[in-house]
């Protein structure tokens, strides 16, 4: 018995042709924009209790995505699902100022806006209207950045600091752990990582009384590793040029771009994982009754989430990656620049902080 040709299975040739860029895209993206808001994940609030409560929850629930999503994505490249030797942080030229400064910029912006790029998606599926206008705000800015008014800037800046560590065995810690001790030694450093990272967040048992947040943490590392494997998926159909994974602040500028002058039919990953992030997050709120129109309560709260959004569209352009970009997708490829980034992260949150709560100036570190 001859198997059916595609002629006898007309839906055959549309699986084969399946857009794995724009589906998942939308699949990845929700997945995140969902476990957020159920877990009720806000990278703000988990380094604002942190630095100012001294509670470690958030922060360690975000340490158990990056494990999820470093053990996940490691494995598919392991077994030949992924290449990560071609994804967007591979490059041995490594942009040591873009990734601090960018990240403290961004973490500045952050802090004035109240949440991260992702964290406005996720919040503008609610019905917050000033997360609708600061993620607007943030596209623009990134774009500018990318290739409008603002784009001769950016190649300077990234020139600044930067080391070419291709002859120490890549741009990744794992590469460079490798170069150093050997590949074994560089797979056991992988996993006494994630075990660290886990290790730390089930043993608090705090935090162990909150399954939503845990559950929201797991499946946003789930997500992450499910962006490498759909666009590696593309690769090989011809549809993407390299892999890549979530991100959330150069693709809502081309969210923008694409809804004012394109066809929709040149969508990408990113911009189809924006959508799907606010759509997800509009269903959960939807379901759980949390729907609500949210707006600026005066024209002072207005300067401070549109100029925090501008801050966090400079930073994330100049840094490749915002909180989600770097802080997961990136780190997920164990990508030198993820730790960096979180550094000048946490740097800028601190100076947004000290502003917001103890009345500093920000441009002359005394109280205003």
């Amino acid at each position: 018995m001859t198997a059916p040709s595609e002629t006898e299975w007309p839906g055959l040739e549309a699986c084969l042709n399946f857009d794995w860029a724009i589906v998942g895209g939308l699949f990845g993206g929700a997945l995140a924009g969902a476990a957020a808001r159920f877990g009720k994940l806000c990278t703000m609030s988990a380094i604002e209790d942190a630095l100012v409560g001294r509670d470690y929850r958030g922060a360690k629930a975000w340490g158990l995505a990056l494990a999820g999503a470093i053990a996940a994505t490691q494995m598919l490249a392991a077994i030949g699902l992924v290449d990560l030797s071609r994804n967007p942080y591979a490059s041995p030229e490594v942009h040591v100022f873009g990734a601090l400064f960018g990240g403290a910029v961004f973490g500045l912006g952050m802090s004035l806006a109240g949440t991260c790029s992702f964290g406005l998606l996720v919040r503008a599926g609610g019905g917050d209207l000033r997360a609708i206008m600061a993620a607007l705000v943030v596209g623009i800015f990134a774009f500018a950045l990318t290739a409008g008014a603002l784009a001769p800037l950016r190649t300077p800046m990234l020139a600044i600091g930067t080391l070419d560590l291709g002859s120490y065995g890549g741009a990744s810690l794992r590469g460079l752990f490798g170069h150093r001790f050997g590949e074994t030694a560089s797979q056991l450093m992988v996993a006494s990582l994630c075990c660290a990272l886990v290790a730390t967040a089930l043993s608090d048992r705090r935090l162990r009384t909150r399954p939503r947040l845990l559950a929201g943490a797991g499946l946003i590392g789930l997500a992450i590793a499910f962006g490498w494997l759909t666009t590696s998926r593309a690769v090989d159909a011809l549809v993407l040029d390299r892999p890549e994974s979530l991100s959330f602040v150069a693709p809502v500028g081309r969210l923008l771009l694409q809804f004012m002058i394109e066809p929709l039919r040149n969508v990408g990953f990113g911009v189809a994982a924006t959508c799907g992030a606010v759509a997800a997050s509009f269903c959960v709120a939807w379901l759980r009754g949390d729907l609500r129109w949210e707006a600026f309560d005066d024209a002072h709260e207005m300067r401070r989430h549109l100029f925090g959004a501008a801050l966090m569209g400079i930073g994330g352009v100049l840094a490749q990656g915002c909180t989600i970009g770097q802080g997961l997708s990136a780190a997920s490829t164990l990508a030198i620049t993820a730790p960096l980034f979180v550094i000048g992260v946490l740097f800028g949150a601190k100076l947004g902080l000290r502003h917001l709560i103890e009345g500093y100036s920000l441009w002359q570190f005394r109280r205003s």
